[in-house]
């Protein structure tokens, strides 16, 4: 034995859905739980629903630990099953994603990670075939052959743990797994809540979503008929664009060499403040592009709309979460309420945490000082005198609205050029401001640089938490400046979430700095100051004796985004103009 001479076991679990309803939490069905201790190669397996022997297994276990690929669906398994978490655990997909890190898409998967080390394992096709198999239910389980046939696949993911394990040298990592591990749990509990829906909305915008795809070209074609029969013209918005003097950014393709414009949605993005319409043709694209697709898993039976998390799968460690509804056009958070007239919904930000983490990293006292202003891109505008000390957002929108692009976009490695672009000034006035930037918070570009050329040097980079990437030599400086930022905001924000499970609260989702939660009404003063426990321990935690500042915002009827308010609202103008035994049932 090792590990502090207890025992250790593998663990893999599979689980169906009845009746086709994949994702859907209602319809979920436990196929069976497999473990394989490393020292004596014993074998189990805890097949369906009978949870008795399930549970005195880990009963007899507590101390031991637990190691699986991906830990939270193992977790989420026991959970559903009401057996409570042993405190142990090691997860080896965790364990992989930080000794492999570096730029660009990493696969992180069982099988893949296996053979980046030369250790065989399930044919992918052949998995993914049964896997598909057992989620759906689709095999006999009164048939001693079907029903070994799933224990041997649930078997082999154990056994490729085991292998995984023993090669990744686990000890070194053995203290942040620790941290981690807590992480894990509490969004293994927070996935299964799921979050509070407004189904009736829902099922009818999916059912009428023919006529409010039409309705919403209408309207956009009455500024300038930029879709025909259904598809979007590019060369229709291209003379749009050229007829109120906006040059849309081009591409060179990789491939033909040769240049075309761009209609992504980080293009869509970066130029919307550039004028309404592109704003609004974006949040049209948006919408059609999910409307009648099921992008969301949403059970009907418990009116809840359900996600995966998907952790740590950023260079930085941010979530990169799947089917979430905070990840679609804006107006689709107005389908969030609060599961009843006595619960509300407590959404929690941190403000700017960029420009804090930043100068906090750095130890730049003037960026810092405009942090602690009521208004940091505003006190960054006054500080480059292009603002009089007593302008406030209302009375400078404009020159706000440039100073902030600058304040976030060089974070992000934005050149002039870009920052121009978007904001539709002259790449001589762009540069101007991104000098102010420089000569302003000379401390934090010093920093900024000698990090950045430190980590090319090293050939890695970290955080003072302990997540890491490698610094591979032809990777593009831009990735490495703004990645202390959001690296630390990542460990902030899962620092956070841990402290707040440990308080029992209800937390619904992370989205990027922020966290929705739901409490009773009677309860929202105990959840803000369980609010200012978490938030104030995770920040000095990780950037001590900074003052970062959260803002709580409180919904009882709904959530509510400005940015998806018009469409929200034109969305129920045309479900009420639509035949009303259809258009709201």
């Amino acid at each position: 034995m090792t590990e502090g001479q207890r025992g250790m076991w593998a663990i893999d679990t599979e689980w169906g859905y009845v009746d086709n309803r994949v994702d859907e939490e209602s319809a979920w069905e436990p196929v069976v739980l497999c473990a394989v201790n490393l020292d004596t190669g014993q074998r189990l397996h805890f097949w369906g629903r009978n949870s008795t022997g399930l549970r005195e297994f880990f009963r007899e276990h507590a101390d031991d630990l637990f190691i699986c690929h991906y830990a939270i669906a193992e977790m989420k398994y026991l959970l559903r099953l009401g057996i409570p978490l042993p405190a142990n655990w090691c997860d080896t997909f965790l364990a992989y994603r930080f000794l492999h890190n570096s730029p660009g898409q990493l696969d992180a998967g069982l099988s893949h990670a296996l053979h980046s080390y030369g250790l065989k394992h399930v044919d992918q096709s052949a998995k993914q075939d049964l896997r598909e198999k057992i989620v759906r239910l689709a095999f006999n389980a009164d048939d001693p052959s079907d029903r070994q046939q799933v224990i041997d696949y649930c078997y082999s993911d154990c056994d490729g743990g085991i292998a995984l394990y023993k090669q990744l040298g686990m000890p070194a990592i053995r203290s942040r797994m620790l941290h981690w591990v807590e992480y894990l749990k509490a969004i293994a509990k927070m996935e299964l809540r799921g979050v509070p829906f407004d189904l009736k909305s829902y099922r009818a915008i999916e059912r009428q979503s023919p006529q409010i795809r039409d309705a919403l070209t209408r309207d956009i074609n009455r500024t300038w008929p930029v879709y025909r029969d259904h598809s979007f013209s590019l060369g229709d918005f291209i003379e749009w664009c050229r007829s109120v003097d906006i040059a849309w950014p081009t591409k060179k393709s990789p491939v033909s060499k040769q240049s075309y414009y761009p209609l992504d949605r980080e293009t869509f993005k970066d130029m919307s403040g550039r004028h309404p319409f592109i704003e609004h043709v974006r949040q049209v694209r948006n919408t059609i592009a999910s409307l009648g697709k099921r992008t969301l898993a949403v059970d009907r039976e418990l009116r809840r709309h359900f996600f995966s998390t998907s952790v740590f799968r950023a260079v930085t460690a941010r979530n990169q979460p799947k089917k979430f509804v905070f990840s679609g056009p804006k107006w689709m958070r107005y389908l969030i309420v609060p599961e009843s007239a006595e619960h509300v919904l407590v959404y929690v930000d941190y403000v700017a945490q960029e420009i804090a983490v930043a100068a906090a990293l750095s130890s730049d006292v003037n960026m810092r000082a405009i942090y602690e202003a009521e208004d940091c891109h505003m006190a960054f505008a006054i500080r480059a005198n292009a603002a009089p000390s007593n302008a406030s957002k209302a009375t400078h929108s404009e020159i706000r609205k440039r100073y902030k692009a600058v304040n976030l976009g060089v974070q992000y490695g934005q050149t002039a050029i870009g920052i121009a672009q978007k904001l539709g000034i002259s790449q001589s006035a762009a540069e101007n401001m991104v000098y102010q930037h420089r000569r302003e918070f000379s401390v934090f570009w010093r920093w900024s640089d000698d990090l950045t050329q430190g980590s090319f040097d090293r050939g890695w980079i970290s955080t003072s938490c302990g997540w890491r990437s490698l610094v591979p030599k032809k990777s593009n400086s831009r990735t490495w400046q703004n990645w202390p930022m959001q690296a630390t905001g990542s460990d902030i924000m899962r620092l956070t979430i841990t402290y707040l499970d440990q308080q029992n609260v209800q937390l619904l989702a992370p989205i990027h700095d922020g966290f929705l939660m739901t409490c009773r009404r009677s309860d929202l003063n105990a959840l803000r100051e369980a609010v200012n426990v978490a938030c104030s321990a995770a920040v000095e935690q990780v950037i001590p004796g900074f003052p970062l500042r959260w803002e709580t915002s409180v919904y009882a009827d709904r959530f509510e985004d400005p940015d998806g308010a018009p469409l929200w609202t034109r969305l129920q103008s045309i479900l009420n103009s639509l035949p009303t035994q259809n258009a709201l049932q």
